[in-house]
């Protein structure tokens, strides 16, 4: 058994990201076509604002904060379809 939690193993910072950005697209409120467009232009990775918030954090404590980023800077709306 091999435990890497700071990712010198494995980089999964992409794939947390995109684990992320892809739950929004499941969603009935997906991110604006701007804001998804933008998000790949950066390779798909969420902006330094946020992660340097969630970094850390369990899921029941990182999805707040995620919502409230997402509501707040990316004009969200999946509070308008019950999904905050």
């Amino acid at each position: 058994v091999i435990f890497d939690l700071d990712g010198t193993l494995l980089d999964t910072e992409s794939l947390s990201c995109r684990s992320v950005i892809d739950a929004f697209e499941l969603t009935n409120a997906p991110l604006k076509p701007a804001i998804r467009s933008q998000l790949k232009q950066d390779g798909d990775l969420l902006p330094w604002e946020l992660k340097q918030r969630i970094l850390g954090l369990r899921g029941s404590e990182w999805v707040p904060i995620t919502l409230g980023y997402a509501q707040e800077k990316w004009d969200w709306f999946g509070h308008e379809n019950g999904l905050d």
